[in-house]
């Protein structure tokens, strides 16, 4: 998998995953082209949650949107500056998503996608197919991981979901915009913030961490589109 693509376990913990079960009995779902866009809209084959004036679907975009703020994994590679609301997406037996790339722009207030974010809702021993297919440099990437588990990635590859072939697929979607709008960038300070973080574990005030401290915000305050 690509340095770029972040795997965050368990970002909904047991608790919330079962509360999101119940909030997602309640919700009614309709075809999801109705949202995309551009060439997207002739390959999305999919479900999603009604927005309009849906308590239920409220509920349960404000649990998923209060685990993924309180995430420090998340917060310290994604650098989120906006978040667009969470969409929850449902794949029965014969739904897919084609290849497509995300919007550059979405969301009213508009915002920039940096980076996109799948949340997997179900088992994946509950359904056949659904993988997440990541085109990458070295070719397709397939991603289903752990119910809860979530997938973080910039937004200028290439992805699909693959058809489901038997159960049901359920997952939170939603997009970043980032303070550090260069993925390479954005990885750099991630991989200064973790080596920090090792430091300061062992000695906070030692000459080493309080240097890459001072080194990590300098580059951000050089990179950050505030």
């Amino acid at each position: 998998m690509s340095q770029q693509f972040h795997h965050i376990p368990g970002i909904l913990k047991p608790a919330e995953l079962e509360e999101l079960d119940r909030l997602i009995t309640q919700l009614e779902f309709t075809d999801g082209r109705a949202t995309a866009s551009m060439a997207a809209k002739e390959v999305k084959n999919n479900l999603q949650a009604e927005a309009a004036g849906k308590e239920f679907l409220s509920q349960a975009r404000s649990l998923v949107e209060n685990a993924i703020g309180s995430s420090p994994y998340f917060n310290a590679v994604a650098q989120p500056k906006k978040i667009h609301p969470v969409i929850i997406s449902k794949y029965t037996p014969g739904k897919f998503y084609g290849w497509h790339v995300d919007s550059p722009i979405m969301g009213d207030p508009p915002i920039r996608t940096d980076l996109a974010m799948t949340i997997f809702l179900s088992d994946p021993g509950s359904y056949e197919g659904g993988e997440l297919m990541i085109q990458t440099a070295s070719g397709p990437v397939a991603i289903k991981p752990a119910k809860g588990d979530a997938i973080l990635y910039p937004c200028q590859f290439l992805h699909c979901v693959n058809e489901i072939r038997s159960g049901e697929r359920l997952a939170a979607v939603t997009w970043i915009q980032s303070n550090i709008q260069s993925p390479e960038q954005r990885q750099l300070l991630f991989e200064l913030n973790q080596v920090h973080a090792l430091l300061s574990q062992r000695d906070a005030q030692s000459p080493e961490a309080m240097q890459l401290l001072q080194t990590y915000s300098n580059l951000f305050r050089m990179w950050a589109d505030v």
